[in-house]
């Protein structure tokens, strides 16, 4: 599987294409849900950081304030999520996955083991956490480097 374009191999090219391809993928399993690739974005870091702060979702999403906010403001009218009140911060609120949200989520998850089951196939477990350590080792490079 050599490629001669030596951009094939470069590690910063590569790991934006998986992702890339893995979004596309995602969004195409995903297109029947009545859902953008925004919306299903803030509902799947919702699944990890239900109740944190409309501010550290939109620094956790890479964008900014305005724009999470029209985001929030339709799942909020589907019923999917809901702001509350920060206890901590009069001036700020929290974001929180409805009940009427969790089919949705699960629907989701389901698409996205679909998805995974796709990028590992013809890799052995190994193989698999090898590389998934790997990932984690560049991350964490990264974010002890931007703290």
């Amino acid at each position: 599987m050599m490629s001669a374009d030596p951009l094939d191999r470069n590690l910063e090219f590569l790991v934006n294409d998986v992702a890339r391809l893995m979004r596309r993928e995602y969004g195409r399993r995903v297109k029947g849900m009545n859902l953008t690739r925004s919306q299903w974005w803030v509902m799947v870091h919702l699944i990890r950081f239900d109740g944190c702060n409309q501010t550290q979702l939109a620094e956790e999403l890479d964008v900014g304030k305005v724009a999470l906010g029209g985001l929030l403001d339709r799942l909020e009218s589907r019923g999917w999520i809901e702001r509350r009140p920060d206890p901590d911060d009069r001036r700020a609120k929290r974001v929180y996955l409805t009940e009427a949200g969790r089919p949705l989520i699960a629907e989701m998850q389901e698409k996205a083991r679909g998805v995974h089951r796709l990028i590992i196939s013809g890799m052995d477990r190994g193989d698999q956490d090898r590389l998934v350590d790997l990932l984690l080792q560049a991350k964490n490079n990264l974010v002890e480097r931007t703290s």
